[in-house]
């Protein structure tokens, strides 16, 4: 009896394995056609705003060429998870995939968790290209780190859950008009492609607050050092990334 007891004590990591690994293939599957489609709108994007708003700001400075390169890498990453992220969900909760999803014998995390990954790395051509982009317009330096790259995925998971949340709990026409604030608010208004010191003390408590302007701050401070490490940012990214888990997990556990 002992020898069968530890035969499915060894077998069940191994189900567990192929469970999740079965949820990574069927959240790349469902999103193989869009998945090109949103690297080339983040290689569009990430010229558009290197090349594109350096052609509104002449005479940069060094401090404004830092932060439009890192500026550039988190628009992408909010762009993937709060906007294109959330629309699909959106779309599949309307078409019936996440009410099938909650009938699913697995773990809701596993199935919040493959979807992140999936979306974590539909992000990354636009960093990469973001990078690129920056090195070669304004001759940057890049210090690519362990804590740098730690800081994109941590950014890229806040994102993608933040998307999620909205897709889950709002209604497609809510979540679309939130999608485009947080889009127009973080390419025209946030601190995160030009100094804070240009705007408000009062606006720039309240962007310091929310995760877009925290997650550039970190950004710009691991990968092109130009800014002090604030761990003060890191803990609203990580308070954003537990509050937006927790409502996603809570919107799947939900029965309909």
């Amino acid at each position: 009896m002992e020898i069968k007891d530890n035969y499915f004590v060894d077998k069940i990591p191994k189900q567990q394995v192929r469970q999740f690994w079965g949820l990574i293939r069927w959240s790349l599957i469902r999103h193989k056609v869009l998945l090109p489609a949103f690297s080339m709108t983040q290689v569009v994007l990430a010229l558009a705003i290197v090349y594109g708003l350096a052609l509104l700001m002449p005479n940069m400075s060094h401090t404004d060429i830092l932060y439009l390169s890192s500026g550039a890498i988190t628009i992408g990453i909010i762009a993937v998870g709060c906007v294109l992220a959330a629309q699909i969900v959106s779309t599949a909760k309307q078409d019936g995939v996440v009410a099938y999803q909650k009938t699913l014998p697995v773990a809701r995390t596993k199935i919040i968790l493959a979807d992140v990954i999936i979306w974590s790395l539909a992000s990354i051509p636009g960093v990469i290209m973001s990078c690129i982009a920056a090195t070669s317009r304004f001759h940057v330096d890049l210090y690519v780190s362990p804590i740098s790259i730690t800081v994109i995925v941590l950014a890229q998971i806040t994102m993608v859950l933040i998307g999620f949340s909205l897709a889950y709990w709002l209604s497609a026409n809510a979540m679309a008009l939130t999608t485009q604030v947080i889009m127009i608010g973080g390419l025209l208004f946030s601190p995160i492609t030009y100094p804070a010191d240009r705007i408000p003390f009062w606006l720039t408590s309240v962007y310091e607050l929310l995760p877009f302007v925290p997650a550039s701050n970190l950004i710009r401070a691991t990968l092109f050092h130009a800014t002090p490490f604030s761990y003060l940012n890191l803990l609203v990214l990580l308070m954003w990334l537990t509050t937006a888990f927790a409502l996603s997990l809570l919107a799947l556990s939900k029965r309909s």
